[in-house]
């Protein structure tokens, strides 16, 4: 059977190995662009040459019916190993799985001949096996390898927590292509569980992929992107651990595995805002996005009134919200506001104010009040809490704000005078799309220790 594993392409030939490639194959487990992602090829030269004395041995054992093969990958004018490819089990997966599994050189790469090669090789078992069915799996941040799969015409079936507690998107390639029909039955069951501060890294990457994906669709290489189709900051990992800190945050879940998140901000005893929803992309177009509207709706039952945001842009999204039970209050080119009513009493615009019970004491609520040049003055504030309100143009004066949280703020042109700011912490601030530098003048800091970190972290322009 070894005569007849040469598998010839356009770029690229698939061959056996032989004990005389152990240089070559060595050298490319040197290279951690391979090794970062399979570390189990990470191998000393005598495990590396027990390793090929195992694979040639089985190229005389090839059995049509249990498929387990692994072949070089050979630059057609170079004629040099430039990676490998094979079809075999994975530990990882169910025992009728056989996973396609490859990897190239750094310097052969971006060249479209792994992807050749996963052609070839998968064409070769369907034609000379008895396989119907081909897997593919990969870390979710491993763009490059589902690239790979994606050209091949894998399709992407769902993201699963396999053995070792890890998660990967699992894909499949049939010999008999499906219909493209099928893609719009499969859903996938979705839970909710709150974000903790370490899934902030996790939350971070896959938002970065989604308002990225947003950003390839809707904003057409534009540089100065509306804040509504893209958040500020949504690819800042500090960001999220903000949002997990001091909003309701959850983490969206398919069969174990981080797919999405969803952020809301409680405005009041009944009224609550989603801020954020994302999905990743590749799990997008699977009824996801329905199931998460609707479990955070049954998270804070209480909510009578649901607000959101959204780009003007983005028309799907209108669809989707208004099939949620949405109704746009107003509209712009760059911003569409949606309501939803979940009592069944007409909500009142004119009812400004609503009484609550907050751990046995009276609370005060002010929802879509006009409180317009209203005027504050020996009064007690203390925990009071304002967000998505206009306060431009309000001064604040002669007051006692220790212990305040200013957070996801703008303050744009605003004016800081006569202030103690011992122990006051500024942190992931900027200066504004437009750059327009801070004044500061007759201001006593005391010792100003700058630390290497913040040297490092911060941009000091035209210090003097």
């Amino acid at each position: 059977m070894k005569s007849q594993l040469f598998i010839h392409s356009n770029s690229v030939t698939l061959r056996p190995f032989t004990l005389e490639d152990q240089a070559a194959v060595y050298a490319l487990t040197q290279q951690p662009e391979i090794t970062d992602v399979l570390p189990d090829w990470k191998m000393t030269e005598e495990q590396l040459r027990e390793f090929l004395q195992f694979v040639v041995g089985s190229y005389e054992q090839f059995n049509p019916e249990d498929v387990r093969i692994l072949l070089a990958v050979v630059h057609n004018k170079d004629q040099r190993i430039i990676g490998w490819c094979g079809v075999f089990p994975n530990d990882m997966l169910v025992r009728a799985d056989r996973e396609v599994a490859y990897a190239i050189s750094r310097d052969y790469r971006n060249k479209g001949y792994i992807t050749e090669a996963v052609q070839a090789l998968t064409a070769y078992v369907f034609e000379h096996t008895l396989l119907d069915r081909i897997v593919g799996i990969v870390k979710p941040h491993n763009q490059p390898s589902r690239k790979v799969l994606e050209h091949t015409g894998f399709r992407y079936i769902s993201r699963r927590m396999l053995i070792g507690q890890e998660c990967y998107d699992y894909f499949e390639l049939l010999k008999v292509k499906s219909e493209p029909a099928q893609l719009k039955q499969m859903h996938c069951t979705v839970r909710l569980r709150r974000a903790q501060q370490e899934d902030a890294v996790v939350l971070t990457e896959i938002c970065t992929r989604a308002f990225d994906h947003v950003i390839k669709v809707w904003a057409d290489n534009e540089k100065d992107i509306d804040s509504n189709l893209c958040p500020p900051d949504y690819s800042s990992v500090r960001m999220h651990r903000y949002v997990i800190r001091e909003w309701d945050y959850y983490v969206v879940e398919s069969d174990g595995c981080v797919i999405g998140g969803v952020s809301v901000n409680v405005l009041g005893r009944k009224h609550a805002r989603i801020d954020k929803i994302y999905i990743d992309p590749v799990c997008q177009g699977r009824g996801v996005g329905t199931q998460v509207m609707r479990l955070i709706e049954t998270e804070f039952p209480q909510i009578e009134i649901w607000k959101l945001e959204t780009s003007g842009r983005q028309q799907d999204n209108h669809h989707f919200y208004e099939k949620m039970g949405y109704v746009c209050i107003y509209a712009s080119e760059d911003e569409f506001g949606y309501e939803k009513n979940m009592s069944i009493d007409p909500f009142d615009p004119t009812c400004d104010v609503a009484l609550s019970m907050d751990s046995g004491e009276s609370v005060v609520e002010y929802v879509q009040a006009n409180l317009d040049s209203v005027r504050y003055s020996t009064s007690n504030l203390t925990n009071s809490r304002i967000t998505d309100c206009n306060l431009s143009g309000s001064k604040f004066t002669n007051l006692n704000m220790t212990n305040v949280l200013l957070a996801d703020l703008r303050l744009t042109d605003s004016k800081v005078e006569f202030c103690a700011l011992d122990g006051v912490q500024f942190q992931d601030t900027h200066l504004g799309s437009d750059r327009v530098p801070m004044h500061w003048a007759h201001c006593d800091l005391g010792e100003v220790a700058l630390s290497i970190a913040i040297y490092l972290e911060c941009s000091w322009n035209s210090v003097k």
